[in-house]
């Protein structure tokens, strides 16, 4: 089951009795329905930021071991800004939510576009996760060679960018 299915089940389980008489209610169906959307996409978010949390923390740890070669120590450091940056970016994303007055609407298909992308996240990350431990596995091995792995890093962290630079696309109503 997919993370998406779990947690809209568990936003739809955690529903008061009066939210769900309401959902009958076609005005305020879809009104809910659409924040429920916004709701599961902050989740989501949530989760892909704790991954790479860790996936951070395996950063430092392959930061220090790069402490002797100037030149593995400033591709290190580029992929852990890289990093940072990404992790905020996720973190601070805007919602879905648009006011009435704005000129950019944000549709419930286009929500629904976003939990994908959102989900999407969620598998690159763990990715980018799974990569960054295989990695400080390596150095606790004794690898010194470190500059393809990390040249590897910077695609996984380049493409989990390009990602999500997809989601912002969807969000700013760019989307096709």
């Amino acid at each position: 089951m997919s993370l998406e299915k779990t947690v809209e089940g568990q936003m739809k389980k955690n529903q008061s009795l009066v939210e769900r008489i309401g959902l009958y209610v076609p005005v305020y169906k879809g009104y809910k329905e659409k924040n429920l959307r916004r709701d599961e996409d902050r989740a989501i978010r949530a989760e892909v930021a704790r991954v790479l949390e860790r996936a951070k923390l395996d950063l430092v740890t392959v930061q220090r071991a790069t402490v002797n070669d100037l030149d593995l120590m400033r591709d290190t450091e580029r992929i852990r800004s890289k990093a940072d940056r990404y992790y905020i970016d996720v973190k601070k994303a805007v919602n879905g939510y648009s006011s009435f007055h704005t000129s950019i609407k944000i549709m419930e298909s286009e929500l629904d576009a976003l939990i994908e992308w959102d989900a999407k996240l969620i598998d690159d990350a763990v990715a980018l996760k799974d990569e960054t431990a295989a990695l400080v596995e390596r150095i606790d091995a004794g690898e010194t060679k470190l500059k393809a792995p990390l040249r590897e890093l910077e695609i996984t962290i380049d493409k989990l960018i390009g990602d999500y630079n997809g989601r912002e696309t969807i969000m700013r109503g760019f989307a096709e």
